[in-house]
Parts: structure tokens; sequence; C-alpha cells
């Protein structure tokens, strides 16, 4: 049981070292908070669940129950949350599954599993995937966001095609110009 305590805080310790750096030092001197923080962007994650397992042998971190995951303006939300993570305690692959809800903005996806590889920067959502944005909805089969470019492909497949609902604030009709409509009613007047 105390093994299982000390490597649950290890595992944060070390995993949030990789996302946070030094704000007030923790007793260093300021230069070397300052070029610290310099070399590397102050960031933050913080992962909520109703319980945590951590197996250090198979580096892996189960989050369960109501998993709330935000980082900056992400959020990703889902009834599991298994964090792959390397030797040296960087994140892999994270793999979201149940009830998933990943929100950034405006923009919101729904689905019932989701797969983020840290190396690719791509994000592939399954099981009914549902991306909304404001009142347009897009559906499909599978859809995969490259975080790198910043291009969302949504596939479809033999038993669900994409499905696109967009809502325009323009009307898309086309209005004649001032000289077309001149010349329909010189003809009209003849």
């Amino acid at each position: 049981m105390r093994y299982l305590f000390f490597s649950i805080f290890l595992f944060l310790f070390l995993a949030c070292s990789f996302f946070i750096a030094p704000q007030k030092g923790f007793g260093l001197k300021s230069k070397t908070v300052k070029a610290l923080n310099k070399q590397v962007k102050p960031s933050k994650i913080n992962i909520t669940s109703d319980s945590l397992v951590v197996n250090n042998k198979s580096k892996v971190a189960i989050f369960s129950g109501h998993v709330i995951a935000i980082k900056g303006n992400l959020k990703i939300l889902s009834n599991i949350l298994h964090v792959l993570y390397t030797k040296k305690n960087k994140i892999k692959m994270l793999i979201a599954t149940g009830n998933v809800h990943i929100i950034k903005g405006k923009d919101n996806i729904t689905g019932g599993k989701a797969v983020y590889r840290n190396k690719s920067k791509i994000a592939i959502i399954t099981k009914n995937p549902v991306a909304y944005e404001g009142k347009n909805k897009i559906v499909g089969e599978k859809i995969m966001i490259n975080f790198k470019t910043g291009i969302s492909t949504v596939l479809g497949g033999i038993k669900k095609r994409v499905n696109a609902t967009v809502y325009s604030n323009k009307s898309l009709t086309i209005k004649p110009s001032k000289k077309t409509l001149k010349k329909e009613k010189n003809k009209n007047n003849k």
C-alpha cells in the first residue's frame, strides 16, 4: 500500500514537472528561474477523476470516473483516460473512452473513443464521432485532427457516410449586378 502511494506521488510529480516550469523558483535564484522559463514555455495540465491507478512497470496511468483533463483552452471529458508514458515520464499517448467530449473554444467533438499520439500530434475520434462548430455539425465514421497542420479530416465508410449540416450567416443566392438589372429592364421594356 505504501509503495502504491509512493508510485502515484512519484508519477504525478514527474509528469507535472514536464508541464510546469518553476514559477517562484522553489528556492532557486531569480536568474536561474528566468533562464528555465525561457527554455521551457510554462504550461499546465490538470486532470481530475474519481480514481487513479498507476502502473510504473507498464508505464500507464488510468484515470476513471468523470474524467476532466484541461490544458489551456482545451478540455477533454471522458469516463476513462489512459495516459501512456515513456521511461522518462513523457506522455506518449492519451486514450479517452466512454462519452468523450473534446472542447476547444467554439469547436467541440463528441464520440465514444479518442486516441491522441503525442509524437505525430494527431487525434483520432471514433465510435459515432460528431464535430460541432456553433450550429454547424459534421458526422462520419472517423474524425482525424492534426494539431501540427491544423487540418481536420472526416472519413466516411460503408456503415456511415460523411454528413455535414452547415449554416451560413450570409445568403447563398447570387445577386445580379446593377448593370445586369438595367439590361433586363431594357429588354422587358422593348
